[in-house]
C-alpha cells in the first residue's frame, strides 16, 4: 500500500547545455509525457471496464440472494452449484480489475493532484485510524452509509469476496463441493458487495475524469517517482506477513503481493524511462544510464522472486526480510540519484 515518504529539499543546481540538444531533450520529454499520460488512461480505462463487470457479476449474486428473500441457507440449498459458479466468476473479475490498476498504482499515487484515488481504491486506512484515510462514504443498497470505511480493493472488496472477515459471512458453505470446508468457503454479504462493486465503478471514472486533465508536467513526473519507488520495503513487508510466506490467512489472500510489488515498481520505472530520462541524459548521460541500470535491477529482483515463488518456491521470513531490505537498498539508492538529477535541472519535489 501507498505511504507517502518526507523528503528533504535539495539545493537547485542549474545546468547548461547547447541550444540544439535542449530543444532535443524538451520534444522528447513531451513525448514521454503524453506516453505516460495516456498509457495511464488505457489502463484505466480497462480498470473501468472490469469494475463494471465485477458490478454486473456481484448484482447477479445479490439477486440470487434477493430471489430467495434475503435467506442465504435457503438460497443455498435451492441454487448453490450457481452461487458457487458466481463466487467464483467475482473472484476472477476482481483480480483483473485489481491488476489494472496496480499497473497504474506507481503513477497514480505520485500524482498531487490524483493521489487521492489510490487511498480511496487501494490503499487507504479507515478513518478510525490517523493518517492516510481513504477520504469518501461508502453508500449500501439498502441505504446503509459507512462513513470513511478504508480503500476499496484491498480494504473491503478482497476480505469479503474471499470471506477473510467473519462478520461479513452469512453463511458457511462448501464451495468445491468436496464435502470439505476450507477457509473462504462462504456466502458474503450482498449488500456490503454490492455497495463496494458499484464505489469501485464509480470511483474508477472518476479517477479517469482528474488522470484526463492532468497537465503532464516535470515536477510531476520526478515528484511521483522519488515518492512511489522508496514504497518497495513497505510492499515486502506486506509480501511477509501474508499467507504466502506464513501461512496464516491475513491480507492479501488474492494473490501474492510480489505481484502487485511488480505492477507498482513498472508504473515508476514506465514513468523515468518515458518521461524524466530524456531529461536527465540531455545533460548528464551517465547519471542516466547509471538511474535506468537500478531500475531494471530493482525490477529484475522483483520479477526473479515472484517467478520463483510461482514455481512453487517457500520463502521463510528471513529470506523475505532479505529480500525486501535488498529492494528497498536498490530503490533508495536510484532515488537518491534521481533527486541529484532534480536539483541539477531545478525541479521542485511537490509534498
Amino acid at each position: 500500500m501507498f505511504k507517502k515518504t518526507d523528503f528533504l529539499a535539495v539545493a537547485m543546481i542549474a545546468s547548461a547545455a547547447l541550444p540544439g540538444s535542449a530543444f532535443a531533450a524538451d520534444d522528447a520529454e513531451t513525448r514521454g509525457l503524453a506516453n505516460v499520460k495516456q498509457f495511464t488512461l488505457d489502463h484505466n480505462e480497462r480498470l473501468i471496464s472490469q469494475a463494471a463487470l465485477l458490478e454486473n457479476a456481484v448484482s447477479e449474486y445479490a439477486d440470487t440472494i434477493a430471489a430467495n428473500d434475503g435467506n442465504y441457507a435457503a438460497a443455498w440449498e435451492k441454487e448453490g452449484p450457481a452461487l458457487a459458479n458466481k463466487i467464483q466468476a467475482i473472484r476472477t473479475l476482481w483480480l483483473e480489475a485489481s491488476n489494472q490498476y496496480e499497473t497504474i498504482e506507481g503513477i497514480v499515487a505520485g500524482i498531487p493532484e490524483t493521489a487521492k484515488y489510490d487511498l480511496i481504491l487501494d490503499a487507504g486506512n479507515p478513518g478510525t485510524e490517523n493518517e492516510d484515510i481513504a477520504e469518501y462514504d461508502l453508500s449500501l443498497p439498502d441505504g446503509t452509509v459507512l462513513e470513511r470505511p478504508g480503500n476499496l480493493f484491498h480494504g473491503i472488496t478482497e476480505p469479503l469476496f474471499w470471506g477473510m472477515e467473519e462478520r461479513h459471512v452469512k453463511l458457511v458453505a462448501d464451495l468445491n463441493g468436496d464435502g470439505k470446508q476450507a477457509p473462504g468457503e462462504m456466502l458474503f454479504d450482498a449488500n456490503l458487495g454490492l455497495g463496494a462493486a458499484k464505489a469501485l465503478t464509480g470511483w474508477s471514472r472518476e479517477l479517469h475524469t482528474d488522470m484526463s486533465a492532468w497537465k503532464p508536467n516535470r515536477d510531476d513526473a520526478f515528484t511521483s517517482v522519488v515518492t512511489m519507488t522508496p514504497t518497495v520495503g513497505d510492499y515486502f513487508g506486506e509480501w511477509k506477513e501474508s499467507q504466502f510466506i506464513t501461512g496464516e490467512i491475513g491480507a492479501f489472500v488474492a494473490q501474492s503481493r510480489l505481484a502487485d510489488v511488480q505492477g507498482i515498481m513498472g508504473g515508476c520505472k514506465k514513468m523515468y524511462f518515458s518521461a524524466i530520462s530524456p531529461v536527465v541524459s540531455a545533460d548528464n548521460p551517465d547519471l542516466d544510464k547509471r538511474i535506468k541500470s537500478g531500475f531494471d535491477e530493482l525490477l529484475a529482483l522483483v520479477e526473479d522472486t515472484y517467478a520463483r515463488e510461482k514455481a512453487g518456491e517457500k520463502f521463510g521470513i528471513e529470506e523475505a526480510d532479505a529480500l525486501g531490505n535488498e529492494a528497498q537498498d536498490i530503490a533508495d539508492r536510484v532515488v537518491a540519484m534521481i533527486l541529484q538529477a532534480a536539483a541539477q535541472n531545478n525541479v521542485k519535489i511537490r509534498g
